[in-house]
């Protein structure tokens, strides 16, 4: 299933509109009810997943939708798609070039696994840097990577 990622902003899947920031019953009128919960130890913050677990939805603790996270990698079914390329089907390299093209200012602390991009909010993340593809995609709000 063809998802558009719209980074800092939304995805659209089925042709519904997931916006950040969006509260969780907003959510919920839009795809229903999650696959499963996981609430952070404040009660109020967590993540929601959809799709047989293959998207992940993390809350803050005000309920508003903070990060979407794409985490069935290539042999998933939702395919996310980052400025017009399938990011799962292109390969790892080739991804992290164009990402680097379209922000520069990035965390690579843990390069070969993981590099998020402080600019666009986007992270990328694989087990192994062997890996031809990346197994898990996330967009999260302005100033999602900053650590200040």
């Amino acid at each position: 299933m063809r998802v558009e990622v719209f980074p800092l902003e939304k995805i659209t899947i089925d042709n519904k509109e997931i916006m950040l920031g969006m509260n969780i019953n907003e959510v919920q009128k839009l795809i229903g009810i999650p696959d499963r919960v996981f609430s952070n130890c404040d009660g109020e913050s967590g993540r929601h997943y959809y799709f047989d677990s293959e998207l992940g939805l993390d809350f803050d603790e005000s309920g508003l939708l903070e990060f979407i996270e794409f985490l069935g990698g290539i042999d998933g079914n939702l395919r996310p798609y980052l400025y017009g390329v399938s990011a799962f089907e292109t390969s790892a390299d080739e991804l992290l070039k164009m990402m680097m093209e379209q922000d520069g200012e990035v965390d690579d602390s843990e390069a070969d696994y993981c590099y998020c991009f402080l600019n666009t909010g986007i992270g990328l993340w694989r087990q192994d840097n062997q890996n031809k593809h990346w197994d898990t995609i996330g967009i999260g709000v302005d100033k999602y990577y900053r650590y200040e």
